[in-house]
């Protein structure tokens, strides 16, 4: 288990937290923001090569704060795996297990050996062998780091921080510079390696894929402060406020009011109005919509509730998204399929309609 007990950290005047999150054993926690939110360096605290400038950090029950890194027993991975370059794949392995001082673990991940023990060298290189097969890059032991791909070399990192035994891992946007395809593959890896070895892991990035596609919990860290923290599923449809939303992709965050005939109708300050599952408060409101929550259908449609007219298409993935004036500027993501069989093109005129059920209620400011 990792503990994070209102740490701050300070750097350049920039000073992050409180920052409170628990990671138990087995359990992946995501620590997601945008660039400069600070993630780096509440990790770095973690990792004990930053100092804290206030609260606690525990591992496996044990306050940590004080300590250097090599007494805090944790993996941490880097995004460019910072493997030696002169060195194999078997051997920046095998590194892991002298970095720790102890030439790696006892098999099975039993406890570590006492500091200046050596394995043998039919045993070290078994277990280089067994966490290469881990990771997935058994082919590649006699290879060296500029012969691999950006996914091979994180492998390879992820497999030296296990050499080590760790008490928990670190990651610091370890597949970001990662091709999609073998980022996905590493996002199974990572998973898996959680899971069997029961490590809690502490996970930084700043992509929202990435972080739902992982993570047990988020914490949503922006401008060095935590906004929100819970299931991922949570935080994307129920977010703590206007700036989680805008950085999560709701990119419908209207300012609005109640309307004074029905105290479920939400008037958009720039025009138009919005259904809402409970009655508004009196006072100035921001409504939240994804935009996969919003419908299209053909002009005139009486089941859709705002005429709107098409301004823009934009292919993502296999979905588009569809900009909108509605007369409120309006985003909706809609499967590239369905789009295609109703013929919508740029300047065409469609209805929106949403359940009140997603419309998003948050205070203003």
């Amino acid at each position: 288990m990792i503990e994070l007990l209102g740490l701050e950290v300070e750097a350049g005047g920039f000073r992050v937290g409180p920052v409170g999150l628990r990671a138990g054993d087995g359990r992946y926690v995501v620590l997601l923001g945008p660039s400069g939110a600070g993630k780096s360096l509440v990790l770095e605290a973690a990792a004990g090569v930053r100092g804290a400038a206030a609260g606690r950090i525990r591992l496996a029950g044990a306050d940590v704060t004080g300590l250097t890194p090599e007494r805090r027993r944790v993996g941490l991975v880097f995004q460019d795996g910072l493997l030696f370059p002169h060195l194999t794949v078997a051997a920046n392995i095998a590194y892991g297990m002298r970095a720790a001082g102890r030439d790696g673990v006892a098999a099975g991940g039993a406890a570590p050996r006492s500091r200046g023990h050596r394995l043998s060298a039919r045993v070290r290189e078994e277990k280089v062998r067994r966490l290469a097969a881990t990771v997935g890059v058994t082919a590649l032991l006699d290879r060296r780091p500029a012969t691999l791909s950006g996914g091979e070399r994180q492998r390879v990192a992820l497999a030296r921080a296990l050499a080590a035994g760790p008490r928990a891992l670190l990651l610091d946007e370890p597949l970001s510079a990662v091709d999609p395809e073998a980022r996905e593959e590493l996002q199974e890896v990572l998973r898996r390696i959680c899971g069997e070895r029961r490590l809690p892991v502490l996970h930084v990035t700043h992509d929202r894929d990435e972080a739902f596609a992982l993570a047990d919990e988020c914490v949503v860290l922006i401008g060095g402060r935590v906004h929100q923290a819970g299931k991922p599923l949570e935080v994307l449809r129920r977010p703590a406020d206007a700036a989680v939303a805008r950085f999560l992709g709701a990119r419908n965050v209207l300012p609005a009011r109640r309307d004074p005939a029905d105290p479920r109708l939400a008037v958009l300050d720039a025009g138009g109005a919005l259904p809402t599952a409970s009655p508004l408060p009196a006072e100035a409101v921001v409504v939240v919509v994804r935009p996969e929550d919003l419908r299209l259908a053909p002009a005139g449609d009486p089941a859709a509730a705002t005429a709107a007219t098409v301004t823009r298409l934009t292919l993502q993935g296999g979905h588009v998204l569809v900009g909108l004036a509605a007369p409120a500027p309006l985003d909706a993501l809609v499967p590239a399929g369905e789009l295609d069989a109703a013929g919508i093109t740029v300047g065409q005129k469609v209805t929106v309609s949403v359940r009140p059920e997603h419309v998003h209620v948050l205070p203003a400011g």
